[in-house]
């Protein structure tokens, strides 16, 4: 039976993106970047915990009753009084995290919670932008004039919509208890800690996760999805195998191994959590979509497929190719099929050297995206392609596509959030920093499970000088994600050029370097911070040499050599290095504009360099210049030679 009472509810939810900053004291709340920040250091908040307490502070110390904070914060779900405890915990452990009490959270028992702030009297809570005390009333009357109506519409609403089909059921998930083959009391701890931080992370307010009981391990599989998971150990490594499961079918949809040194153990569930996250979240799409992907084969090559897009591997095109056209081949209604397959032809068009058939591929993905986009104008993924087939240095072309993008596409979020990170990428390399840095903030907060989308965000976050602000969200990825390549480059990439050499060789101690071709990049690496300690003619000479070895063997990217050189003092063998790469291939123009480049931006050599790489057109056509070169007073690095070239 249709049920018009979600629209209601939902339109009193709480939606963080606008939602303003405010104060608990001198705690620093973020909503829309779902962090709180004292003293200069931020600390993330999972969604649903920042959700609640801006619910708790809207009501500027009135008591918020539970069923006030199921509608506000997770849409009128049906949800266990342990969800919110949870939440509530979580955010009185974060006050306790801090010398001062900035806050505190009263339970009133059978009626809510209530937030008070010692720090200042009366009622006035410190909070400068929350909502004051009678739009709370308004609120609470605008809930029970929406009860209202939908008790008065109901028998009409059931006439008018008894034809429609209803709105798909929340996607239900349940956690089981985690296995353990091993008597060690961490694994053990582990294998308790690991359900309940997966449950906490699938905060969708469209799943409904519980945490199965110990009986639930031999019972009867419920409906949804079923998440189990078993450890074990070796005695040096702790390993954690996850499966997702149809409740109904029992089939296996997605299965995966963990593994960390029992030593650094202790972030293992927020990896596992943050995976399987991610996996649901794809699943509840697609088996939501219009038409839905029920094939539980096909759903599985789907995640399969997606798995190889989040962290792609050299070679790892041509099963991703595979995989896509199997299930655009069973399911050509399904438009984010093709999607995948689109994305498939354009990593294929970017690793095959012989130029014929890259272009081939180039086509076979444009050809594709076009075709999602006819079956489901909204799909994001679609977009994303169109952007990454658009010639390198063709930026007003490829910026039309994203904000197309960015404007019509509404799904899936993983992609969508990614259109959002290309184009905080586009402005970033065109040196528009601060521009970027809003981009990626709202890349993050659209998909929160995106291994790069963080490490983009830390590395624009240390590119416009906020090191602090970079370090935390560095820290957050490697708990989450310590095996992507994106965010070892990011770990590398700041600990090398932003840390004091001492510090940064100390990171470098415990990074776990696994196969050789890590190995020989953690080496070069070294050399160049020992050189820059050293601050020698002979032992800077040394590095340089075999920085330029590592760049010719593939070892390093050419911009890491740019960069190192440039790093080391050495610009004009910086700026050669950069036009000797250009004459064979292109070169991703970002790294031009972080702060270790800035003598390269100051010599009169740049010009030529941002000439080739099309930013002097850009600047010239769009009239954004760069960030140096903007306002009244242009930074120092802006020369005058660039900014006749800007005139010309």
């Amino acid at each position: 039976m249709y049920e018009p009472t979600q629209d209601a509810v939902w339109a009193h939810s709480i939606d963080l993106a606008r939602e303003a900053d405010f104060d608990l004291g001198s705690l620093r709340v973020r909503p829309a970047r779902c962090e709180v920040e004292w003293d200069g250091v931020a600390q993330t908040l999972q969604r649903r915990v920042m959700q609640v307490l801006v619910a708790l502070s809207h009501a500027r110390g009135s008591v918020v009753s539970q069923d006030d904070l199921v509608i506000r914060c997770w849409r009128g779900l049906s949800v266990s009084d342990d969800a919110i405890y949870r939440c509530i915990s979580k955010l009185r452990k974060l006050a306790a995290d801090y010398p001062h009490a900035f806050y505190a959270i009263e339970a009133i028992p059978g009626v809510g919670y209530r937030l008070t702030s010692p720090s200042l009297g009366g009622d006035d809570l410190g909070v400068v932008s929350a909502a004051p005390r009678e739009d709370h009333f308004r609120y609470r009357a605008m809930v029970a004039a929406a009860a209202l109506f939908v008790l008065i519409t109901a028998g009409a609403g059931f006439w008018m919509f008894q034809g429609r089909a209803p709105d798909p059921p929340p996607l239900s998930v349940s956690v089981l208890p985690f296995e353990t083959l091993s008597d060690s009391g961490e694994a053990r701890s582990l294998a308790r800690r690991i359900p309940n931080e997966v449950v906490d992370s699938l905060g969708d307010s469209q799943i409904e996760t519980v945490l199965a009981g110990e009986q639930a391990r031999s019972a009867s599989a419920p409906p949804g999805l079923v998440v189990r998971g078993m450890l074990r150990d070796d005695g040096r490594n702790l390993f954690a195998d996850v499966r997702i499961e149809d409740g109904a079918s029992r089939a296996a949809l997605w299965s995966t191994e963990f593994r960390r040194e029992s030593r650094d153990a202790s972030d293992l569930p927020l990896e596992v959590a943050a995976r399987v996250a991610d996996i649901v979240n794809m699943i509840n799409f697609a088996r939501s979509a219009d038409p839905p992907l029920t094939d539980d084969s096909a759903l599985t090559a789907l995640l399969q497929t997606m798995d190889m897009i989040r962290d792609t591997s050299d070679g790892a095109w041509a099963p991703m190719l595979q995989k896509a056209q199997g299930v655009v081949a069973r399911h050509p209604e399904f438009a984010f099929g093709h999607s995948h397959l689109a994305y498939a032809y354009a990593e294929a068009a970017d690793s095959i050297s012989v130029p014929d058939q890259a272009q081939a591929m180039r086509e076979a993905a444009q050809r594709e995206a076009n075709l999602t986009l006819k079956l489901d104008p909204q799909d994001a993924g679609a977009y994303a392609v169109l952007w990454a087939i658009e010639p390198r240095y063709n930026y007003q072309a490829q910026e039309a596509i994203l904000l197309r993008g960015i404007k019509y596409a509404r799904h899936p979020k993983e992609p969508l959030g990614a259109l959002y990170s290309y184009e905080g990428t586009m402005l970033s390399s065109v040196g528009r920093l601060r521009e970027a840095l809003s981009f990626q903030l709202v890349a993050r907060a659209t998909d929160e499970w995106g291994p790069p989308k963080t490490a983009k965000l830390a590395l624009t976050y240390a590119s416009v000088g906020n090191l602090a602000a970079a370090r935390s969200w560095v820290r957050q990825a490697i708990q989450r994600w310590p095996n992507h390549s994106a965010v070892r480059a990011a770990r590398l990439n700041i600990a090398a050029f932003y840390e004091q050499p001492a510090d940064a060789l100390a990171i470098f101690d415990g990074i776990d370097e696994g196969a050789p071709a890590n190995e020989n990049q953690t080496r070069v690496w070294r050399l160049y911070i020992q050189a820059k300690e050293a601050r020698s003619r002979r032992v800077t000479g040394a590095a340089i040499q075999k920085i330029r070895e590592a760049a010719a063997n593939g070892e390093i990217p050419h911009e890491t050599e740019i960069m190192m050189l440039a790093g080391l003092g050495e610009t004009t063998q910086a700026i050669a290095a950069a036009n000797l790469t250009l004459d064979r291939e292109k070169l991703d123009a970002r790294f031009l504009f972080t702060p270790v480049m800035r003598d390269v931006r100051r010599d009169p050599g740049f010009v030529g360099l941002a000439s080739r790489m099309g930013l002097v057109r850009y600047w010239r056509e769009t009239g954004k210049r760069p960030d140096f070169c903007a306002g009244r007073t242009p930074a120092r690095e802006c020369s005058p030679q660039l900014l006749a070239a800007l005139k010309t």
